[in-house]
Parts: C-alpha cells; sequence; structure tokens
C-alpha cells in the first residue's frame, strides 16, 4: 500500500491511500502501456471448454486476474465477442456458485 501526504505550512493538505488493487487494474497509461492485470491476461491461453460462444465464461482470465487479488473476479467484468460476462458479489466467477 502506498501514501501520497502534501504538507501545506506544516498542515495535510491532501493525504491518499493508493491500494495494490487499485495499482493493478489501472487502464491503459498515457503512453498507451496497460495495467499489471490487462497485461498479464493478453495472450492468457483459453483452457475453459465451451461448445459455443455463449457458453464462454472467461475462467482462465479470472484465474490469472485473481492471482493478483483473490477479490478481483468478484467485481470484474469482460468484454466477449459484444458480450459482457459479469456476476455480483454472492456468486463465485472462479468457478463455483456460491
Amino acid at each position: 500500500m502506498t501514501h501520497h501526504l502534501v504538507l501545506d505550512a506544516g498542515r495535510i493538505a491532501n493525504y491518499q491511500i493508493v491500494r495494490p488493487s487499485t495499482r493493478m487494474a489501472s487502464p491503459l497509461d498515457p503512453f498507451g502501456v496497460p495495467g499489471p492485470h490487462e497485461e498479464a491476461v493478453i495472450n492468457t491461453p483459453i483452457l475453459g471448454e465451451f461448445g459455443r460462444a455463449k457458453d464462454f465464461t472467461g475462467i482462465d482470465s479470472l484465474r490469472t486476474i485473481r492471482s493478483f487479488d483473490p477479490c478481483m473476479p468478484c467485481t470484474g467484468h469482460l468484454y466477449a465477442g459484444g458480450r459482457v460476462l459479469h456476476r455480483d458479489a454472492t456468486t463465485r466467477m472462479c468457478g463455483e456458485e456460491g
């Protein structure tokens, strides 16, 4: 965790906590470089079996992201060929229904 503190004349003018999840899940930077999550899933082999595109679950990508932070797959959305795959926090995106 990173703390960002700005002092002004001996007083705190701004204080921010930057959690690792925030940094890891960042979008493209101003130079077009993807954040760590996005970089990790680019070219991830798809091992999950599915017969039709609508049966694609994205489990392989979600497990990759989970290696950074076990909570992120519960809040993630995957865009797959015009579909958005998401689950709310009461289900487990990585395979088991809960």
